[in-house]
């Protein structure tokens, strides 16, 4: 009972910070992207949502499973979770690494859903377009944590393997602003366009919005997009991708995890 009782605590403690840090992360985005001038509001707060899932999902699960996994956390539910995990077979460790990362989401899957629907009876925003944002956020919520998980198997620490999600982020959502470099040397970019079309997870909230951030004054100098045709890639493709990326990333952990069990 008293075990119950204070794993609840901790989830209650959890759910509040959670939903108190991603709700004045929310806030910060949304200012900055209004000011940008990137969309309407409800756009911008879409995208600032998909910004805040991307920052916080990766530690959430970073630090569940390197409490869980690889430190030597005093209480008793750490142990026990890393007594249990040794003893376990590739499969059932694999199953207890995807349970891990998918309860450590369970606040911020709590936020998104909360937020999406204050979006949804707030503003005038048709209802396919908000259910299409809470698919394509929970992919990204398990896809963003598969990667943290994946950086903290491999720096075991939850702060370096935050950071590598974090990089891996800048890269996709800054792809088109490599391109500059590209562009110089080579006559036609066209080919090379869909790539950081797929990858950026941005795109999709453009795609359900019919959004073109790349002609606004803030980003039509800063990329070479604009100046060829393309079109911006359906919602589902670009979080197919996404997903893709988090199931590689859980792989790579998973088999990670059981070379570190046969070492010890």
């Amino acid at each position: 009972m008293d075990t119950i009782t204070w794993d609840r605590n901790r989830f209650l403690k959890t759910l509040l910070a959670c939903i108190v840090i991603a709700s004045f992360l929310l806030w910060a985005i949304y200012q900055l992207l209004m000011q940008a001038k990137l969309g309407l509001p409800v756009e911008c707060f879409c995208m600032a949502q998909v910004c805040v899932v991307l920052l916080i999902a990766p530690y959430l699960a970073a630090y569940a499973v390197h409490t869980g996994f690889l430190s030597t956390h005093s209480d008793l539910l750490s142990a026990r979770s890393t007594v249990s995990l040794l003893g376990l077979s590739s499969i059932s460790s694999g199953w207890q690494l995807l349970r891990m990362l998918l309860i450590s989401q369970v606040p911020l899957l709590c936020w998104v859903f909360l937020s999406t629907a204050i979006a949804f009876f707030v503003t005038n925003t048709p209802f396919t377009k908000i259910l299409q944002m809470l698919i394509i956020l929970a992919v990204y919520n398990v896809s963003a944590a598969a990667v943290g998980v994946w950086g903290t198997q491999v720096f075991k620490d939850a702060l370096f393997g935050t950071e590598c999600a974090y990089l891996l982020w800048c890269v996709l959502i800054g792809g088109a602003f490599l391109l500059v470099p590209v562009d110089r040397y080579i006559g036609n970019i066209q080919p090379i366009i869909p790539l950081p079309l797929h990858l950026n997870p941005l795109v999709a909230v453009w795609y359900i919005f019919g959004m073109d951030p790349f002609h606004t004054p803030l980003l039509y100098d800063l990329t070479p997009i604009p100046s060829y045709l393309y079109a911006y890639t359906p919602w589902y493709i670009v979080g197919f991708w996404q997903l893709l990326i988090g199931s590689c990333c859980f792989l790579a952990a998973w088999r990670i995890s059981n070379t570190y069990r046969r070492v010890l």
